[in-house]
């Protein structure tokens, strides 16, 4: 059971005035938070205090210590007793009363480099302030989560020992461990290969084969050999996630399979692994990751990693990649159709060409650990295009492709991950909890942190 520890800054006297009036009014305010709280979000844990003077702010650090964030609900200012929580450097939602609670809430707030996300309302209890609680939800699970990555050998020792002059491969799950707390478990692909893909019934791979033939739209793949190979690494991958205990797989699958460690695509498991409750993480690639689990914990969608092509004589970006889900809005059941194709003018197997959702905006999220950024666009979903150039499936959008370009971080890598929807402000709210910035590629005139450089995107 999630647990989210709760504090009432609720000294008597105070901007909202002084008992005995003070005492029922707090009283009946903090009665209509917490049971907004438990009827919204049933099931989870919300321990009460009450910080009145500075050794309730004390008791309740220590008390709490040990918990993922805190929600705090001023109700009375000011008296300075909100800065040593936030001083914690826990992440913290500040719920503030518009009248009596905003001095508070709006000095605590203002510290540059705190993990706090704010509103101001005058109905504390009102669901618009209570649903801020999502946000450290959506944290608990994410330092919850454990992704299986499947690797080369060579990868597994690389990124299992961190170098003294460790960078990129070498350290970067040490830095998502930092930031999001997500725990990568790392198995080398000969391992899983005798372990769990070896082991796969033939007949029970050609039943999940089958199922997924019946069920395309069409079929464009030559070799259906390559369908069951993928379903063999389907069965063997939900085996593993489930023997392991683990939330997400993540296959470093162009490596294996060209070098022969692991003749299977997983695109095909992707698409179904979803259905398991198991997140899929294209080409093990740890930076996407961050941006798809926040994706299913905080918005409740389903996010793929892409390509981002570009057309500026169109304005419009394709977003492929050679697997998408069939429930992009997160639910359990499909929404759109699919071909089992070939990809990369025929040289690529059993991929998924996936008709996407149309006509509604998504919300492109990138992500660098090292420089602690995340990188936003929003566009406009427009069409599929099915073509056999390069990857399978193709969501074609409009949007500002100059100045998404002219924005773009050359750090940030070329993978993105597509959101449904428009996410940019919970997105930007739930970064200030894990302390990341927030460079908005659809923007410009943003200020180089480093430097008086004028450099293009918004930062927030």
């Amino acid at each position: 059971m999630a647990r989210i520890p709760v504090a009432f800054i609720d000294p008597l006297i105070g901007d909202l005035g002084a008992p005995p009036h003070s005492i029922n009014y707090l009283n009946d305010v903090e009665d209509k938070v917490v049971k907004g709280l438990r009827e919204e979000f049933p099931g989870i844990d919300f321990p009460i205090h009450h910080v009145r003077d500075m050794s309730d702010a004390e008791e309740f650090l220590k008390s709490e210590e040990g918990a993922v964030g805190y929600l705090v609900v001023v109700l009375n200012s000011i008296v300075g007793l909100l800065d040593p929580i936030l001083m914690s450097g826990k992440p913290v939602v500040v719920i503030g009363e518009a009248y009596s609670g905003a001095g508070e809430t709006l000095l605590g707030s203002l510290h540059p480099g705190r993990r706090v996300i704010t509103i101001f309302t005058r109905n504390p209890a009102g669901r618009e302030a209570i649903s801020r609680v999502k946000y450290l939800l959506a944290l608990d699970k994410l330092r919850n989560s454990k992704v299986l990555f499947i690797v080369s050998p060579s990868t597994k020792s690389h990124v299992t020992w961190q170098f003294p002059l460790s960078t990129d491969l070498y350290s970067v799950f040490r830095s998502i461990n930092a930031i999001a707390g997500v725990m990568p478990i790392i198995i080398d692909a000969e391992e899983f290969r005798l372990k769990y893909f070896n082991r796969v019934n033939e007949d029970e791979a050609r039943i999940v084969a089958d199922k997924w033939l019946r069920g395309a739209e069409s079929i464009k793949e030559p070799d259906l050999n390559e369908v069951i190979n993928s379903a063999k690494l389907y069965l063997a991958m939900r085996e593993a996630a489930r023997e392991m205990g683990v939330n997400a797989v993540a296959v470093d699958c162009i490596v294996l399979y060209n070098t022969g460690l692991l003749r299977a695509w997983p695109c095909l498991g992707y698409m179904q692994l979803w259905y398991d409750g198991i997140i899929p993480i294209c080409e093990a690639d740890a930076y996407s990751m961050v941006p798809i689990l926040i994706g299913k914990y905080l918005l409740g969608r389903n996010g793929f990693v892409v390509n981002v092509g570009m057309d500026s004589e169109t304005g419009e970006f394709i977003y492929h990649h050679c697997y998408a889900p069939t429930n992009p809005h997160g639910g359990d059941k499909p929404e759109t159709s699919y071909i089992i194709t070939t990809a990369h003018l025929g040289s690529k197997h059993a991929s998924i060409h996936v008709k996407l959702p149309t006509n509604e905006k998504v919300t492109v999220v990138g992500f660098n650990p090292e420089e602690r950024q995340l990188y936003i666009h929003v566009s406009h979903a427009s069409m599929n295009e099915y073509r056999a150039e390069a990857c399978s499936t193709k969501l074609v959008a409009k949007g500002n492709v100059e100045k998404v370009v002219g924005s773009w971080r050359r750090r940030s890598g070329w993978h993105r991950v597509v959101l449904y929807g428009d996410n940019g402000k919970e997105l930007k709210e739930f970064a200030a909890l894990l302390g990341l910035t927030i460079i908005d590629e659809n923007g410009e005139g943003l200020l180089d942190s480093v430097g008086d450089k004028e450099l293009p995107g918004n930062v927030y």
